[in-house]
């Protein structure tokens, strides 16, 4: 079964579930003593770059533990933006790539330091966000010139026609001129990749694992294929192969936000604990790109009985891809819980 039918049938089977009364709140601490844990903290960040301060700048607060936004705003022309009410904890401080600027991500920790007598606090963090570079011009025929090296030049012809047919959509073509290149140099890393990757697209999940299970000895600690190498084996089922590789790619690459979301997928059947940190870091890295992440961790909250965080999860989702196949069974599961809340 496929990752989406497994999404979808845990919604449809949620949906149907019966759910018992919400989970009591954290008592407060007896005998007049403040509960650290009720204690509200404030988080400023200010988002500077060398000409000056960001203004209008998407900023979102998410808990490091379960992968919960707690403040989503835009930067004032100051270049200031603030978040209030927070319980202590670790937070990320997100920042979205614009026209201008690349992505960040900034851990800033909100704790009370006196816990016998805990006050509110405002943690100010200061966050140079980086410009963003003009790309490079592509070498023609060898994307990954630090892996391809003395490729034939008839090997390169293949590839270059299939990489053309790609953009094209002209699939057939594609698969053929990729498959002339490897069979010219079987080392071919690159061409492996892509081919993988479209066969993989293609649901040929099989023939996808056979080519790209060879990158790992071609390029052990290249990170690009042991990813696509990963889905496929968790597309095959084999979570333990699956893990295996994309724990490899993390080890090689660990801002990316695909293998996490990956790896928490192929974590979260039996050992969803595990799988919660992966998730929370792709959204991190990449809310949109790994929106279904709040689909995961809004399973993992309705299992915990934390119907307020599986909620917030699966609002997050809606909002982010408001436009899914599987929206319409995300929107009856929300309805469903906030019934039950």
């Amino acid at each position: 079964m496929t990752l989406v039918k497994r999404l979808g049938a845990w919604a449809a089977l949620a949906c149907a579930l019966t759910l018992g009364g919400a989970s009591p709140a954290g008592a407060q601490a007896s005998r007049g003593t403040v509960d650290p844990g009720t204690v509200p903290h404030q988080v400023e960040a200010r988002l500077m770059y060398k000409g000056g301060r960001a203004s209008n700048v998407r900023v979102r607060l998410v808990r490091i533990s379960g992968g919960t936004p707690a403040g989503d705003t835009i930067t004032r022309p100051e270049g200031d933006a603030r978040f209030t009410n927070l319980t202590e904890g670790d937070y990320y401080i997100v920042t979205y790539e614009t026209d201008m600027f690349e992505a960040t991500e900034t851990k800033v920790s909100v704790f009370s330091p006196d816990r016998q007598a805990p006050r509110p606090t405002t943690q100010t963090v200061i966050i140079e966000l980086p410009l963003k570079l003009p790309p490079a011009p592509p070498t023609p025929g060898v994307v990954r010139a630090d892996v391809d090296h003395n490729v034939p030049k008839a090997a390169v012809k293949h590839y270059e026609a299939g990489m053309k047919a790609l953009h094209a959509a002209d699939s057939a073509r594609a698969i053929k001129e990729l498959r002339a290149a490897i069979e010219i140099y079987p080392d071919y890393y690159s061409a492996r990749v892509e081919l993988g990757r479209k066969l993989r697209l293609d649901r040929r999940f099989e023939e996808a694992a056979g080519l790209l299970s060879r990158l790992r000895e071609i390029a052990p600690k290249k990170a690009e294929g042991r990813i696509e190498y990963g889905i496929v084996l968790l597309e095959l089922g084999r979570r333990e192969g699956a893990t295996t590789e994309l724990r490899a790619a993390l080890e090689s690459e660990e801002a990316n936000w695909a293998t996490h979301l990956y790896l928490g997928w192929a974590l979260l059947e039996d050992q969803p604990a595990q799988a919660v940190p992966h998730f929370a870091r792709a959204l991190a890295l990449d809310e949109q790109k790994a929106a279904r992440a709040h689909l995961a961790l809004a399973r993992v909250a309705e299992q915990r009985g934390d119907r307020e965080r599986a909620i917030q999860h699966l609002d997050a989702y809606l909002t982010l891809a408001p436009n899914a196949k599987d929206v319409e069974s995300a929107r009856k599961l929300a309805e469903q819980l906030r019934k039950t809340n």
